[in-house]
């Protein structure tokens, strides 16, 4: 089993009061001879077990990469998000019960190696439940900052692009378990954006390269070390707020 989406939608309503909430990342390739056009089948067979099982409350999503390096291995990654902690232990113990019959829908288009677990904070909701391309990055406080003052600082650059006029949503994911031995980032920072249009129009107004460079390195210089993104393509699989 195994996120973004409109996974705030399910979890969020407003910035900065959904309650921390748990997602799955796992990454995969597709099975031989197999590929994008055979998620619908995957989306399907994946729902119908959902349903016909009453599985708690789980949304998913896979990513497709777009723009990355050679460090991306994987072909797609499965996302997942529960609502609580609670709700992701009945949704375990759902799947080891009735899981096996789930096994034959996967394998036949992919299979998954990693699979790690995120704490997210929604700092910015979306407003709607399709996007265009996702962004993620991997952030790292200087020495001496806290997670709170990080977080402040993220914060202010999300609220100076809403001002500039995106309508990008924003989450901060905090590594909980599988995260590799020699991982040395403090969080990732994800970045959903409503359409592939207004991607573009922030890479204009808001990329730290371009004109929103000085903005951002006031608000970062001392406090937080991002590297490049990576983005992907969203594809939803199963959006619990939409049932």
């Amino acid at each position: 089993m195994g996120i973004l989406g409109s996974v705030a939608s399910g979890i969020a309503g407003a910035q900065n009061v959904a309650a921390p909430a748990p997602i799955e990342v796992l990454t995969c390739h597709y099975a031989e001879g197999k590929g994008p056009a055979d998620l619908e089948g995957l989306a399907t067979g994946f729902n119908a077990w959902m349903e016909r099982y009453d599985a708690p409350p789980y949304t998913a999503y896979t990513l497709s990469p777009l723009s990355h390096s050679d460090e991306i291995d994987f072909d797609l990654a499965w996302v997942g998000a529960w609502p609580d902690g609670a709700t992701m232990g009945a949704s375990l113990v759902h799947y080891f019960t009735h899981g096996a019959e789930l096994g034959p829908v996967f394998s036949s288009v992919m299979s998954c190696g990693t699979n790690t677990n995120y704490t997210l904070h929604t700092v910015k909701a979306p407003a709607q439940s399709a996007f265009g391309p996702l962004t993620v990055a991997s952030c790292t406080l200087e020495a001496g900052v806290s997670i709170d003052e990080g977080l402040a600082a993220l914060d202010e650059w999300v609220e100076h692009a809403e001002s500039s006029g995106s309508d990008a949503a924003h989450w901060v994911l905090f590594p909980a378990y599988g995260e590799r031995s020699d991982a040395t980032y403090d969080f990732k920072w994800a970045q959903a954006y409503g359409s592939y249009e207004s991607f573009g129009r922030d890479y204009d107004a808001l990329n730290p390269k371009g004109r929103g460079r000085e903005t951002f390195a006031a608000l970062f210089t001392g406090v937080l070390r991002c590297d490049t993104p990576r983005s992907y393509s969203v594809r939803v699989i199963r959006a619990e707020a939409d049932r």
